[in-house]
């Protein structure tokens, strides 16, 4: 772990400690996913570096291409591990990164509605999840968007860690998009699931 990521890292797990009440349930599944797919709801802006500041060890992102147009604030993203992916089409230069990334031994975040205004869950993660043959880890994010409500209090900043997916349970149904989306719901179905663990 580099030295910025490294300070990033404890200074965002800090403010999520001292101003939000950050909760984490089932913290010791973090140290078994160092080489998976990392899948989580969408609810905030902030959801990427709060889920960086959870894990022990250097994690990457796809993040929007938009956010890289500002040539300042690209480079800080690229610094801490943000990859630029194009939405709504198959963005292969991102994929391939991403692919990259897992035979390197790294974990990769996959937000499986792809953006905080989808409740759907969309089959990249499952297509990137068969192809590299990576399980996935399943996190559940609640209140990342309610700063005021955190702060004082009244809700808590909870991170609910799951149980790895073994992606070898969908290798029979081939790859093909349907399986692809068989498997994003799964994972989606089993996120909302978490709510349970609490």
């Amino acid at each position: 772990m580099s030295i910025k990521y490294r300070l990033a890292v404890i200074l965002i797990k800090a403010f999520m400690k001292l101003f939000l009440g950050l909760k984490i349930i089932h913290p010791e599944r973090l140290r078994s996913a160092k080489n998976v797919i990392i899948a989580a709801n969408h609810i905030s802006a902030n959801d990427p570096p709060y889920l960086g500041g959870i894990f022990p060890f250097e994690i990457y992102f796809l993040a929007k291409i938009e956010l890289f147009r500002n040539k300042i604030f690209g480079r800080i993203l690229q610094a801490f591990n943000a990859i630029p992916i194009r939405r709504g089409q198959a963005d292969f230069q991102a994929l391939t990164e991403v692919q990259k990334r897992l035979d390197q031994g790294h974990a990769v975040v996959i937000f499986p509605e792809g953006t905080r205004r989808s409740n759907r869950p969309k089959p990249g993660i499952g297509m990137l999840a068969l192809q590299a043959k990576k399980d996935i880890l399943p996190i559940l994010i609640e209140n990342s968007n309610c700063f005021w409500s955190c702060l004082f209090r009244q809700k808590r900043l909870t991170f609910t860690v799951g149980q790895i997916i073994p992606i070898a349970d969908f290798a029979a149904g081939g790859k093909n998009k349907e399986n692809y989306q068989r498997i994003a719901g799964y994972v989606l179905d089993t996120i909302h699931r978490l709510k349970d663990e609490r």
